[in-house]
This record gives C-alpha cells, sequence and structure tokens, in this order.
C-alpha cells in the first residue's frame, strides 16, 4: 500500500499536463532501480532482484510485473490494472497501453538504451526534476516513518559514544554499530557504515569504508543511516580520541561554526543555494575548503530532493540549473564538513524536518570527545 494520497498523484499528473506530457514510465529491471514506482503504488522491491515497469497516464496506473513477484504485487500494489509480464515482452505490453500518446515522460539516467530504441516512435521527455519536486515535500505518513528511522538512529548514537574506543578496530565498530540499528528495529541499512579515524578521516569517501587498523587517536566519523519500512535516515557522528593537535581543533571549530549558522539560517522560502553559501564562507573564513554540499533530502532514498548544494557559477550548468527554496515538511540533512589530508576530517550530520514554525532537528549527533 502506497503512502502518499491521492493529491500527491494528482499534482504529479497535473505537472504531466503543464508540461504536455501524456504518461509517465518508470522501471525496475537490473541494474536500473527506480524507486518512483514504490512512490506511486507502494510496492516494495529489492534492488537488483526484480523486475516491474509503471506506466502512469492522466487515466490510469498501469504496473507490470515479473511472474515472481504477482501474487505480492496483487496483495501491495496500489494500481488500476496490475499486469503479469510472463507471456509478451515489456517492449509490446508498453506499445500496445502507449498506443494514443506521443509524448512520454521518463527518468533520462534510468532509462535503458534497448527499451529507448524499441519504443523510438514514442517522443521522450526527461521528468526527473518533476519527480524530485514532487517527493521533496513530505505527507504526513512519511514523515512518521522518516522520523522512527531518525529515533534508532538516535539510537547509534548513543551506541557510538558508548562502545567507542581505540581499542577496536574499525570494522569491529561498524559492525557491532550494525547489529545495534538492525536489533533497534532498522529493516536494513540506508548505506554501508563509514568508520574513518586519524588520516582515514581526511578522505570524504574512505575506501574501505571501516580498515581493520585500531580506531587511531585524534579526528574520526562515523556515517551511518538506517530504512524503516522505507525511509531512511543518515547520520555522521564526528570525534576525537586522546588528545587532538591545534590544527585538528580548528577543523572542529570550523565545522561547528558552519553547522550552528546553517540551522540558525533554516527558515520556509530560503534558497538552499544560499544556505551553503552561508556555510562555505564559515568554513572559508577558518582557513579550510567546504568540498561537497551542504546536505541533501531524505526519503525513499537516502539522496532525495532538495540538493543544499551551491548555486553554478556559469554556462551550461547555470542554463540548466532551477532554484530551490525551503518548504514545509521538507526533510533533509545538515552537514558541513572539512577535510585536510594527512590530519583528519571533521563532519557534523542531522536530519532535519523543516516546519511551519521553523525547524525540527530529528537526530542527535553532536562531537563525541573521549
Amino acid at each position: 500500500m502506497r503512502l502518499i494520497s491521492n493529491k500527491k498523484i494528482d499534482e504529479f499528473k497535473n505537472k504531466l499536463r503543464e508540461n504536455s506530457i501524456d504518461a509517465a514510465l518508470f522501471l525496475c529491471s537490473e541494474p536500473i532501480h527506480d524507486i518512483n514506482i514504490e512512490y506511486f503504488t507502494g510496492f516494495q522491491q529489492i534492488r537488483y532482484h526484480s523486475f516491474s515497469c509503471l506506466l502512469l497516464t492522466q487515466d490510469k496506473t498501469i504496473l507490470i510485473v515479473s511472474p515472481l513477484d504477482y501474487e505480492r504485487a496483487q496483495k501491495e500494489a496500489e494500481a488500476d490494472e496490475l499486469i503479469k509480464s510472463d507471456k509478451i515482452s515489456l517492449s509490446e505490453i508498453l506499445k500496445e497501453k502507449l498506443r494514443a500518446f506521443s509524448t512520454i515522460g521518463i527518468i533520462e539516467n534510468l532509462f535503458p538504451c534497448k527499451l529507448f530504441r524499441r519504443l523510438s516512435k514514442f517522443r521522450f521527455k526527461d521528468i526527473a526534476n518533476i519527480t524530485f519536486e514532487i517527493r521533496a515535500v513530505k505527507e504526513e505518513r512519511e514523515i512518521e516513518r522518516i522520523k522512527k528511522a531518525c529515533r534508532i538512529a538516535n539510537r547509534g548514537v548513543e551506541f557510538i559514544k558508548q562502545n567507542l574506543s581505540a581499542k577496536i578496530t574499525e570494522k569491529e565498530m561498524s559492525r557491532i554499530l550494525e547489529q545495534e540499528m538492525i536489533r533497534c528495529g532498522a529493516d536494513e541499512l540506508a548505506f554501508p557504515t563509514f568508520v574513518a579515524s586519524g588520516e582515514r578521516s581526511g578522505f570524504i569517501h574512505p575506501c574501505p569504508a571501516a580498515s581493520n587498523q585500531k580506531i587511531q587517536n585524534g579526528l574520526g566519523l562515523i556515517d551511518f543511516g538506517v530504512v524503516f519500512k522505507g525511509y531512511c535516515s543518515d547520520v555522521t557522528v564526528p570525534f576525537i580520541i586522546g588528545n587532538a593537535s591545534e590544527n585538528q581543533r580548528k577543523i572542529v571549530k570550523a565545522v561547528k561554526d558552519a553547522y550552528r549558522e546553517a540551522i540558525d539560517g533554516l527558515k520556509i522560502g530560503m534558497p538552499t543555494w544560499k544556505l551553503h553559501e552561508t556555510a562555505n564562507k564559515i568554513i572559508a573564513k577558518n582557513g579550510f575548503e567546504f568540498k561537497h554540499s551542504l546536505g541533501h533530502g531524505l526519503g525513499l532514498e537516502v539522496h532525495d530532493s532538495p540538493s543544499i548544494s551551491p548555486k553554478p557559477k556559469g554556462g551550461k550548468k547555470l542554463k540548466k540549473w532551477r532554484e530551490s527554496v525551503l518548504k514545509e515538511n521538507m526533510v533533509f540533512t545538515i552537514e558541513p564538513g572539512v577535510y585536510v589530508p594527512n590530519i583528519g576530517g571533521c563532519r557534523i550530520e542531522n536530519d532535519i524536518l523543516m516546519t511551519k514554525n521553523g525547524p525540527k532537528i530529528l537526530t542527535k549527533s553532536r562531537l563525541i570527545d573521549i
């Protein structure tokens, strides 16, 4: 059963109509996984191990599924028509269902060339921005699931505080934290847990995510998230073990200052690029470089809309760029960070619900100093 209301479906259809698009087509077929199928029908699938295709028109929602998932789809999916794709190819089904249409909306980055060639008679338009805009503002039942995912993550923050030690390896810390999250009610992890200490914390994406080395003295961070009934949380807990150098303390100060300024700037109607710019100026004022976006939306995907990122400076990117502003019931991360090679890095990340009365911080990450 889907969580979103018919109002959201109608809003999406209106967006299609405004853009002269007859129907929207979404696909899950290894390795492609389009979360919009779950969003619009409630039909959950295992990433990389399922097949389904959703055709959404002004009059009808048609879900095509594998014979392996047909019985479950009958129970879980909300669709006007459910088709089992066992006797005829997907392209033939789509040609039949789309014969009255000419312009089809697709997620360009998630649409296979093979299917594109077989449906070459149709005109395709990328609707990624439309779907991101629709999903960015959450409804009540979505928010409740995100809150639950955040409550589980908060148990993880306390677990880190109680169990973080230079006596165990990064990988051991990662595994016991993940086990605790599952024990506390998480359905699965939102992504592999990052545990990086010492010089490894100076990389935004250390590889491996957690090493076999003992947790090092100095700076470190643990980035983790969980999924509860489809919806994600995402938290980064920074830490210091033992004595930190003057440069390491400066890194922490820059991140804390940027985090406070960003939180103080959260208000409905605020352009997201201005939030990023504020954090960037604080970090630069402290003598460091801000190397990634200030934050991202949370929902069925751990990186959803809105993107709290810088405004392009010019060229093609600026021409395609669309300003986004904070709206009531958006859920997103705020995560300033500083990373210095051979010294270490620090990032504070919390999950925020934007309400009409201001931001509500759903997670409780903070610096752990041992």
